[in-house]
């Protein structure tokens, strides 16, 4: 079976050969420290390539991928006409969206609009692309379409986060959850502008390359371990509908890619309204959040998305070999029966993993979850 069909009839609910595995997509990279020492134990020579800087996750890795037999391919927008990244003086650095982050990329450590006036957030230009040359994604979608057997995955296209993380970026998550509550013309109104950016890239992007896509990934870690960021009164009024015309020009640009939608943590009271966007995919299914337990989750959305993700860093990949195994076990019993899930972790594999411990989820993912599973009905 080849790993295009393997992955298309798990996201369309029937049992392929085995559980589709995935490394790269959207949250699910490997920390850099914990990704050399993955490729030193498999004995790996050169040096993986970095496409992003100032991040914790630097590396997409083909020969990574090779080696885990990972089903899938990814593909983002790339262009010589797209605004390069300030790499300032201190190591922080400075995106197109005037956002300056930490050393390490893991947080911002300057908001552009923190603290702005509400003329001065009515002035920000966000920066709305002209028409850029999309050569490279072109030619590497159809590569990837035409030329191997992967799934072929286009990543998210605003930079780290999504609309509701860019907002709070912009304008400092303080002052952007006051306006929602007392300041709501101006909330909607940098919501607006950053859609119409990111529907732009789509726009971009899907031209270059929506012909040879199976599906395309929008992220909104909406969720904390224990409850939702806001309220899911407020998530209606400001989020659900922003993401909802994004969601609806991709469809109808390329009605045959699927939808993939990722957000952490705990949000399994508003999965419905992730399914009213008529996603296909749903990403990271965080196991220990509260509400988000894989055999509840599978019972509940089971026959409407497929779940990708699921296997745990908190307490499994950090611990002993047989810890991880017993995790994958879990995973797959619970949410791969009749199809409809996708092996991964549930979020980027971090330091505190031991690299055996990666090398034996991807082992032993492809030795347990071959159909039909063990110890299930």
């Amino acid at each position: 079976m080849t790993h295009r069909d393997r992955v298309m009839m798990a996201i369309n609910h029937e049992e392929p050969d085995r559980v589709p595995i995935d490394l790269g997509s959207n949250g699910n990279l490997i920390v850099d420290d914990c990704h050399l020492k993955v490729r030193k134990m498999l004995g790996l020579t050169g040096e993986p390539q970095v496409y992003r800087k100032g991040s914790t996750t630097s590396f997409y890795d083909e020969q990574l991928l090779e080696a885990f037999d990972v089903d899938f391919r990814h593909v983002w927008l790339d262009s010589p006409d797209k605004p390069k990244a300030i790499v300032n003086e201190d190591g922080t650095v400075t995106d197109m969206w005037g956002v300056t982050w930490a050393y390490g990329g893991s947080h911002p450590a300057f908001y552009p609009l923190k603290g702005a006036s509400d003329q001065e957030v009515l002035d920000y230009k966000a920066p709305m692309p002209t028409k850029w040359d999309t050569t490279a994604t072109a030619e590497r979608a159809r590569f990837l379409r035409q030329e191997t057997d992967f799934a072929v995955v286009g990543k998210s296209i605003i930079g780290p986060g999504g609309m509701f993380e860019r907002v709070a970026y912009l304008r400092s998550i303080d002052d952007f959850f006051v306006d929602m509550m007392v300041n709501k013309d101006l909330a909607h109104y940098l919501i607006n502008q950053i859609v119409d950016v990111e529907i732009a890239f789509w726009d971009m992007f899907l031209d270059a390359a929506g012909e040879n896509v199976d599906m395309v990934q929008k992220v909104a870690d909406l969720g904390t371990q224990t409850g939702l960021f806001i309220s899911k009164e407020l998530f209606r009024e400001f989020i659900k509908p922003a993401e909802a015309r994004v969601f609806e020009f991709i469809k109808k640009k390329a009605p045959n890619v699927k939808l993939w939608f990722h957000s952490c943590g705990a949000v399994s009271e508003i999965i419905d309204d992730f399914l009213d966007w008529e996603i296909d995919i749903l990403n990271p299914i965080q196991p220990l959040a509260t509400g988000m337990d894989s055999y509840e989750l599978k019972k509940r959305f089971g026959d409407k998305v497929c779940f990708h993700g699921g296997i745990d860093l908190q307490r499994a990949m950090p611990g002993s070999v047989d810890d991880v195994k017993r995790e994958v076990e879990t995973r797959v019993k619970a949410l791969a029966p009749g199809g409809g899930y996708i092996l991964a972790p549930a979020n980027h594999i971090q330091n505190d993993t031991p690299p055996e411990n990666v090398i034996t989820l991807y082992e032993y993912a492809k030795e347990y979850g071959t159909y039909p599973i063990a110890g299930t009905k």
